[in-house]
């Protein structure tokens, strides 16, 4: 499971997201485990069934206004309720607002961070999630090769030499992007989006055979870079198996599965004279068709249908 600590959530996002811790230094080694917040609005009533402890309490106008009304004694047993529970991480409040005495006297005898920023609620709460869905999503990491061809990202797997590399440098001699080159990392974001990514010591760098590592950025351009992409297609290559069958007009769909998401998979087998890099430009192509609707197999059996009924008068 992924997790950052309120440190480096400081470290990364506190110019980004104006943050400033206000007290409990001692409690920035404590985990994010989650990437879901909470506005801890009931609990301050007193109602604390199902109530999320382990993820970032956030304070925004309304919730401050009420802690005031309750008054000292009050909010100290609350807050103490809310903290001192074993999976709480930290509390923010938002807009600027100053911390309470309450507050004051709780974060200090617990150790919990409290931070504050000057952002708005609305705004603070959709790029805080944002950030946190990045770096606690879940992932694995893969061999192969990630591009993005005719802007579709597309993973490219298959045995070790079969030629992967040397495919996607010749994608970027014809304009198009690497993201990464021999490890991928794959992390699930919200819902079903699958996210590509090359590991940080390798970025830009692809290893081809005979000649060594090169780096992308330098030889071709920024521009023939990206550092992630969302995962739409994956083509296996294999070698040419004389017996065996493989897909010619594309009525059977395959898939590949990460974190029960499925992409597409189409099989390449590779053999003599055969042009690897313009058959992966093609089947990009043909996946855009695709996901706006239209199927080739589909158009062809609508003319066979309707050259059999012509045939039939």
């Amino acid at each position: 499971m992924s997790t950052i600590d309120i440190n480096t959530l400081l470290e990364e996002k506190s110019e980004d997201f104006k943050l400033e811790l206000l007290l409990g230094t001692g409690g920035l080694s404590k985990k994010i485990t989650v990437r879901e917040i909470n506005r801890p609005g009931l609990a301050l009533t007193g109602f604390f069934e199902h109530f999320p402890y382990e993820r970032i309490q956030i304070i925004g106008t309304s919730e401050y206004t009420y802690l005031k009304y309750l008054g000292y004694d009050v909010q100290v047993k609350m807050l103490n309720k809310i903290f001192s529970h074993e999976n709480a991480v930290c509390c923010i409040l938002t807009k600027g607002l100053e911390s309470t005495d309450a507050m004051m006297k709780v974060f200090s005898d617990l150790d919990i961070p409290l931070l504050r920023t000057n952002l708005s609620f609305s705004s603070f709460i959709s790029d805080l999630i944002y950030y946190l869905d990045i770096k606690l999503a879940p992932s694995i990491k893969i061999h192969g090769v990630m591009t993005s061809v005719y802007g579709l990202g597309i993973l490219i797997v298959g045995k070790s030499a079969i030629g992967k590399s040397e495919c996607a440098l010749e994608l970027v001699k014809r304009g198009h992007k690497l993201v990464a080159d021999d490890i991928i990392n794959i992390r699930k974001c919200s819902g079903q989006t699958l996210v590509g990514s090359s590991m940080e010591i390798s970025k830009n760098l692809i290893e081809v055979r005979g000649i060594g590592i090169i780096n992308i950025k330098d030889l071709f351009g920024i521009g023939n870079i990206l550092d992630e992409s969302l995962i739409e297609l994956v083509i296996r290559l294999e070698e040419w198996d004389p017996l065996k069958k493989y897909e010619r007009i594309g009525i059977d769909e395959y898939y590949t599965e990460f974190f029960n998401v499925k992409i597409p998979e189409i099989t390449i087998p590779i053999a003599p004279g055969r042009n690897i890099a313009g058959i992966v430009e093609t089947a990009s192509l043909n996946q855009r068709l695709k996901k706006k609707g239209y199927s080739t197999v589909r158009d062809l059996r609508a003319r066979l249908q309707k050259e059999i009924s012509r045939n039939s008068l």
